[in-house]
């Protein structure tokens, strides 16, 4: 069954957007495990949604499903992650390469570059992922360099500009989401994700966990985290999609 993992980098900018303690990341981690989240994610880096250090330390000691923590691949976050050992480290693109959460990373052309982190961060007994766009020649460049995950990136397919569009992307991502599954790799799939299109992308039985943050911030915002969390996962169970 498809779980989901909750992004708490929104919830973080509108703490930080208020200057102020409140809405904590640690309480609302705990709402949505109450609610039934499989997971807690959040997203080193300074441009990254407000997520801070001590975020991450207090997450780690009170999250009870699984912490998952993105980074770009940067020597400041990778000694974070193997003092705190998140459950999952996915590498996204760096601050400085304009990608911001559009796409993934060109595992083919950086393997060199990013091999430093995915070695002592498996080496630690983390589940190391890497967030690339679903193209089976990245899934098979993330396999390669030695991930045990990857994050396969549904912006494509949650962006498509009409119903033709959106078939031909979903049959892209599907294409990936077996053929990473084939490698034995564990898939993930997030960005762009609202709550009908996460029920679509649940419905691929090899998909383990969907990832979504904004949209869920959003809706907490009107009914409340664990309303917000059971609702998506009602969705996300009964593979109530497109």
């Amino acid at each position: 069954m498809t779980t989901l993992v909750v992004g708490l980098d929104a919830l973080a900018a509108l703490r930080d957007a208020g200057g102020a303690r409140d809405p904590d990341p640690v309480v609302a981690a705990a709402l949505a495990e109450l609610a039934g989240a499989g997971g807690v994610r959040v997203t080193c880096g300074r441009e990254r949604g407000g997520i801070r250090e001590r975020d991450v330390r207090v997450l780690r000691e009170v999250v009870r499903t699984a912490l998952l923590l993105r980074m770009p691949p940067l020597d400041e976050y990778l000694k974070l992650a193997l003092a705190v050992r998140p459950d999952v480290v996915t590498l996204i693109p760096g601050e400085r390469e304009g990608l911001g959460a559009e796409r993934g990373l060109d595992v083919e052309d950086r393997r060199p570059e990013l091999l430093p982190f995915i070695e002592p961060l498996a080496g630690s007994g983390i589940l190391v992922g890497i967030l690339v766009d679903p193209l089976p020649n990245q899934v098979k460049a993330a396999q390669r360099a030695g991930a045990g995950a990857v994050l396969l990136h549904t912006g494509r397919f949650c962006w498509a500009a009409n119903d033709a569009s959106r078939t031909v992307e979903f049959e892209a991502l599907t294409n990936a989401v077996k053929t990473a599954h084939r490698l034995g790799l564990v898939v993930h799939a997030g960005g762009g994700l609202a709550y009908h299109s996460a029920a679509t992308v649940a419905e691929l039985a090899e998909v383990t966990a969907v990832d979504l943050g904004h949209s869920l911030i959003a809706r907490a915002a009107l009914v409340g985290m664990g309303e917000a969390v059971r609702e998506l996962r009602l969705l996300v169970q009964s593979g109530v999609g497109r």
